[in-house]
């Protein structure tokens, strides 16, 4: 842990600093109104500018970082962010702090996008979770402490904004002096919130409310503490409280929703807030100040969990390459409520007094308990074990996208060396001369050499199967790694590399294929299929057995996968739907090895046993119904149809039903044998697309030891039509009883 920090100390160090200002700032702020006698709602109002400002910041950093730079980014905002606190203390305008409010919202938005970059450069797969723990310890320790700072001098006075000034300008020093550059920064797009609740309704109203009471409860909270008579360190005491039981409560509660079922966990802690809600006026009247420090932490516990229950339960209904976007909807939503927020709360305490506060926030947990409630009879709950995990988040403006665990990760970009940049260029005017540095650097650095082929595929005069056989020779260890890197680079251009794969390096087809499919899925079934009719041309005489070695490796990499995909992803994809296309892809190269093709990818991937079934039932129905056509056309060509040409369709007719009837019972019995578990579903499937058929399946899987017992459950009725719309079943042989 501590070696997988010690590059980040700067950086953090740099982000802990700022945060104890905006800490300070953001106590001070409410306090000092307060003192001036402001109105609550404006008050509110005002606070209620932060959000905004966050809002613009999270639109715009990317667009800043890309113009100026991490490091020049950092410094404008942070020298920005000290410039609008010092501005507080130099006016107590409403509209002068409602608009450096906005701008601290904007430069904390900003300065989170530059940090949650630099943090992903540094992370791995491995190591980003760690990292993003300890960057959110760093911002809620932070805050906790910036509200004892409160006490270094009179809040009345213009010495505490002096004071966050500085800490924001002092948290430049460690980020400028570091050695560390800026990654290159990715566009980020976001789902449109429309689309966000057409898919996760329950994770979108949660997070809009999670906003809505989060910002309303800390912003205002200060002056229903101040109204009850906490000032000084008690007030700091009860603000430290409530950021406690922020970060400290999201521990249990992470557990408990991915152990339960996420719905009712949310359920039950909203009933509980509600109760911490109602509780905190009856204790701050009774003077008990630990019971309403602890009503306090646990109200704002809850709240702050809404947030990450509510990304987990959205992820839930998106696909991982989605993830992205969704989480930049919901920064979005987020934030919409944290504007709404601290002003309708302000609007409540000057109708009601500083104790509706708390009414309010009960109000607004009823009505998200009311819509839990529908969504939980409308929609069934996930099994837990498929339930996105649970990421502890800070609420403070950073989304931490590029660290998340949950996102798919992408390593960063390195540039090349000066080795590869030489390589590069020399390729521009003689592409042999660039092939043998290449093999030379493989040779020298092999951590270098995917990189390099990936550089030099995309000058056009470098031929990339000449390429990758000099490399792969050269360094046979990195035949996967470079093939992967080369088909997720240009996948456009992988057909030429697997035809010579295919051609010179049979041995190795199989294994180089998984790689290269993996790396570019939605290009699989091409490649594959590309790949076995070059094989098949080159290879005659072979092909069968690397076609059956290929159809069984590619098959088990897909049921691999099967125990690590998301269940919507899994819904999408459909892996089951591409081992049918799999055997599809190979029948088409080699028709007549059918039924090994069937056997090998359904024993490979069980659970696309069915699938593969259909899809082997299928080519037996069209090959002779394509012979039979031909055959017909032919004869209304040539000669009319005479008794004879009838018998003889009929003959045709009886010996492909008879084959037919032959390839099914010989599957069923090759089921029966290796995937005794999806027999039955094979068989049922059979049935439906042979109804003339039932009678003998049925007869076959009763003879069967085992199979008669499930036989009644799984087919009860036989079914009328056939899933082939082209089959028809022959009218003078109706289906058996």
């Amino acid at each position: 842990m501590i070696l997988t920090l010690l590059p980040l100390f700067s950086l953090l160090l740099s982000c802990f600093i700022m945060m104890l200002g905006f800490g300070l700032i953001g106590l001070l702020l409410p306090v000092r109104m307060g003192i001036e006698g402001m109105g609550t709602d404006t008050i509110g109002l005002v606070l209620s500018m932060y959000a905004v400002g966050m809002l613009l910041g999270g639109l715009y950093s990317r667009v800043l970082i890309i113009r100026a730079g991490h490091i020049r980014m950092f410094a404008a905002v942070a020298a920005l962010a000290a410039i609008s606190i010092l501005a507080c203390g130099l006016s107590t305008n409403p509209w002068l702090w409602g608009a450096m409010r906005m701008l601290m919202g904007f430069c904390i938005a900003c300065t989170f996008a530059a940090i949650d970059s630099w943090l992903s450069e540094s992370a791995t797969a491995k190591t980003r979770g760690r990292i993003l723990a300890a960057n959110q310890i760093v911002i809620m320790g932070a805050f906790f402490i910036g509200q004892f700072l409160l006490n270094l001098a009179d809040p009345g006075t213009q010495t505490l904004f002096m004071v966050a000034g500085m800490l924001l300008a002092l948290a430049l020093v460690p980020i400028v002096m570091s050695r560390k550059s800026g990654p290159a920064v990715a566009d980020i797009r976001s789902m449109s919130m429309l689309d966000l609740y057409r898919l996760s309704p329950l994770g979108v109203v949660a997070c809009f409310f999670c906003g809505l009471l989060y910002s309303g409860l800390l912003n205002m909270l200060p002056l229903f503490a101040s109204s009850n008579g906490l000032s000084g360190f008690d007030l700091s005491l009860f603000m430290a409280s409530a950021i406690f039981g922020a970060f400290i409560l999201q521990i249990p509660v992470g557990f408990l929703s991915d152990h339960f079922d996420r719905r009712s966990v949310l359920f039950v802690l909203l009933l509980i807030t509600i109760g911490a809600c109602l509780s905190v006026p009856l204790l701050s009247g009774l003077d008990s100040r630990y019971p309403l420090m602890l009503a306090i932490a646990i109200t704002t516990g809850i709240i702050a969990c809404i947030y990450p229950m509510s990304i987990s339960e959205t992820f839930d209904k998106v696909l991982q390459n989605d993830m992205v976007a969704a989480m930049g909807g919901l920064i979005a939503i987020y934030a919409l409520g944290s504007i709404i927020g601290p002003y309708a709360a302000s609007l409540a305490m000057k109708q009601f007094g500083n104790n509706a506060l708390f009414q309010f926030l009960a109000v607004l947990e009823t009505l998200l308990v009311i819509f839990v409630i529908y969504r939980m009879k409308v929609r069934h709950a996930l099994p837990v074990e498929a339930q996105e995990k649970f990421v502890m988040h800070g609420l403070t403006g950073s989304s931490s996208i590029e660290i998340d665990p949950r996102f798919e990760y992408h390593a960063p970009e390195q540039p090349l060396s000066e080795a590869a940049a030489v390589a590069v260029k020399v390729a521009q005017n003689n592409p042999a001369a660039a092939v043998r540095m290449a093999v030379a650097l493989a040779e020298s650095a092999p951590q270098e050499a995917a990189q390099l082929a990936v550089a030099l595929n995309q000058v056009e005069k470098v031929d990339i199967a000449r390429l990758y056989a000099a490399i792969t020779t050269a360094a046979p260890e990195l035949s996967l790694d470079i093939a992967e890197a080369l088909a997720t680079a240009s996948p456009e251009s992988t057909d030429e590399l697997v035809t010579w794969l295919a051609r010179e390096r049979p041995e190795q087809l199989s294994g180089i294929l998984v790689a290269i499919a993996e790396a570019v899925p939605e290009h699989s079934m091409d490649i594959i299929g590309s790949a076995a009719e070059s094989f098949a041309e080159t290879h005659a005489e072979d092909a069968s057995e690397i076609m059956l070695d290929l159809a069984e490796t590619y098959a088990s990499h897909l049921s691999e996968g099967l125990e690590e995909m998301r269940p919507v992803d899994r819904a999408a994809t459909y892996p089951e739907h591409q081992a049918a296309d799999l055997y599809t892809r190979l029948y088409d190269v080699m028709p007549e090895h059918a039924a090994d093709l069937a056997y090998t990818v359904a024993e490979a991937m069980p659970e696309a046993a069915t699938e593969v079934a259909e899809a082997y039932v299928h080519s037996l129905i069209d090959e002779p119904e394509e012979d039979t056509a031909a055959k017909g056309h032919e004869n209304e060509v040539t000669t009319s149809d005479t008794a004879e040409d009838i018998a003889l369709q009929e003959a045709e007719t009886l010996e492909n039903n008879e084959r037919v009837a032959d390839a099914f019972s010989d599957y069923i019995s090759h089921s029966s044998e290796s995937m005794p578990d999806q027999t039955i579903d094979v068989a049922a499937m059979m049935v439906e697309s042979r109804p003339d058929l039932a009678s003998d399946v049925i007869e076959q899987l009763q003879a069967m030891e085992g199979f008669e017992e499930r036989l009644s459950s799984s087919i009860e009725d036989k079914p009328q039509d056939s899933i082939f719309p082209d089959y028809e079943p022959d009218p003078e042989k109706p289906a058996k009883p």
